[in-house]
C-alpha cells in the first residue's frame, strides 16, 4: 500500500498542476481557448519549462549539496530552499505568460499558482502543510470559475479532481507525509486562492 500511495503522490506531484491548468485553460471549450496553434504551444513550453523541468532539474543538486536527503523531501525544513527557487522559475512563467497575445485568463492562473506557492513557503516554515493538495485545489478552484465565469461545461473535470484529490489526499495520510488538517488546509487554500484571484 504504501508503494501504491508514493506512485500516487509521484504521478500527482503539485509541479504538474500549471501544465494541467493551461491544459483545462485551453480545452475549456470557451473563447479563452482559441488560440493560434504557434501561441499554444509557446505556452506550453514556458510553463511546462519553468514550472516543472527547471525544479525538477534542479532536485539532483539539491541531493548532492545535502539540500533534501531524499526525492521525497519528507522534513518541512527541507522543502524551504526548493520551494523558494521553484518559486523565482513560476514568477518568470508568469511574466512571460502576461506578455503574450491570449487572455489575461492564462497570466491570472499563473499568478495565482505564484501567490499560493507563496502562501506555502510562509506556512511551511512553522507547519507541513501539503504541496499536493494546494496543487489540486488549485485545478478545482480553476474549473470552478471557468464554469462560474464562462459559462464553461466543466463539471465532469471537477468531479475528476474532486475523485483524484480524495486519491492523493488518502496517499499522502498513508505514507505519514502529513496530517488530515494540512491536507484538508492545502486543498481548501489552494481552491480559494485560485477561485478568488481569477474573479477579481
Amino acid at each position: 500500500m504504501n508503494r501504491t500511495a508514493r506512485v500516487i503522490s509521484y504521478i500527482l506531484h503539485p509541479l504538474l498542476a500549471p501544465i494541467a491548468g493551461i491544459f483545462l485553460l485551453t480545452h475549456s471549450g470557451t473563447y479563452v481557448a482559441d488560440l493560434n496553434e504557434n501561441i499554444k504551444n509557446l505556452i506550453y513550453l514556458i510553463v511546462a519549462t519553468l514550472t516543472f523541468v527547471i525544479p525538477v532539474c534542479m532536485i539532483p543538486l539539491y541531493l548532492y549539496f545535502k539540500v533534501i536527503r531524499n526525492i521525497e523531501i519528507t522534513r518541512r525544513h527541507e522543502r524551504l530552499l526548493p520551494l523558494y527557487i521553484t518559486f523565482i522559475s513560476y514568477i518568470a512563467a508568469y511574466l512571460l505568460i502576461k506578455r503574450l497575445p491570449v487572455s489575461q485568463l492564462y497570466g491570472r492562473f499563473i499568478f495565482s499558482s505564484c501567490i499560493v506557492l507563496l502562501i506555502l513557503i510562509v506556512i511551511s516554515h512553522f507547519w507541513q502543510i501539503s504541496a499536493h493538495m494546494a496543487g489540486l485545489g488549485g485545478l478545482s478552484g480553476l474549473v470552478i470559475i471557468l464554469s462560474k465565469k464562462l459559462g464553461a461545461d466543466l463539471m465532469l473535470y471537477l468531479l475528476i479532481l474532486f475523485l483524484i484529490s480524495g486519491i492523493a489526499g488518502s496517499a499522502r495520510l498513508k505514507l505519514n507525509a502529513h496530517s488530515s488538517a494540512q491536507v484538508y488546509s492545502g486543498y481548501l487554500i489552494g481552491l480559494f486562492i485560485v477561485y478568488f484571484l481569477m474573479m477579481i
